[in-house]
This record gives structure tokens, C-alpha cells and sequence, in this order.
């Protein structure tokens, strides 16, 4: 996991995974911490991966509180039922094919740019 890799300063990590939406969560050498944010798109930049910027939106975790976090996961699934029963867009019967996962706003917060690289 990058996070244990981070503490124990294995290597540099560079970590970021879309989650949903325009959501992310990134973990860096140099930052003991997992951000989950919220990010938009430029569309003055040419490449893509500089183009997909931060907000203020989100949280940064200490990895202490994020270890305390994931130990919990069992207690809010059971304090949350609706949590638990949740289910990524992708399993929707609109995700049968590839140009519909490509229009699910879920799935390509920034979709336009990857519908018009297929496209093209």
C-alpha cells in the first residue's frame, strides 16, 4: 500500500486515483498525509494530466487518521446501511458498452476530452 510505503520511506511515491466524479485520492513523498479532494479541469493546457487541477474541497488525512479511518469502515457500514449497499456506476446496465462508459459523467468527470480522443 502507498501509504505504508510513504511512512517507512521506501521510495518517492506519486500516487492519484480518480474515485468518482471529480473526486481523488492522492498520497506524496514529502506529505505524511492522503488527500481526498475535489478537482476541476483547465482547458488552456495541452496536456492532459497538468490540465486536472485541485480545489480547496476535500480533506487531508495524517496517515494515522486514515489508518484510524480504514479500521473503522466495518462501523459506519453498520451505522449506514446505504453505504454499504452502495455500488460504483460501472455496474449500471448503461456501462455495458464503451461509448456509454465514456459519456457517464461518474465515470469521466472531464468526459469531453476522452470522447473526443476516441473520436478522433
Amino acid at each position: 500500500m502507498h501509504v505504508n510505503k510513504l511512512l517507512r520511506g521506501e521510495e518517492t511515491v506519486a500516487y492519484r486515483r480518480h474515485i468518482g466524479g471529480g473526486f481523488y485520492v492522492s498520497v506524496k513523498s514529502g506529505y505524511a498525509c492522503v488527500d481526498l479532494r475535489k478537482y476541476y479541469k483547465t482547458y488552456d493546457d495541452e496536456d492532459e494530466e497538468k490540465a486536472i487541477k485541485p480545489t480547496k474541497a476535500g480533506i487531508s488525512l495524517r496517515c494515522e487518521e486514515w489508518a484510524t479511518l480504514w479500521c473503522l469502515i466495518d462501523d459506519v457500514n453498520a451505522a449506514y446501511p446505504s453505504l454499504a449497499d452502495a455500488q460504483s456506476c460501472y455496474y449500471d446496465d448503461d456501462h455495458m458498452n464503451q461509448l456509454r462508459w465514456l459519456e457517464c459523467a461518474e465515470c469521466h468527470p472531464f468526459q469531453n476530452s476522452a470522447l473526443a480522443k476516441l473520436m478522433s
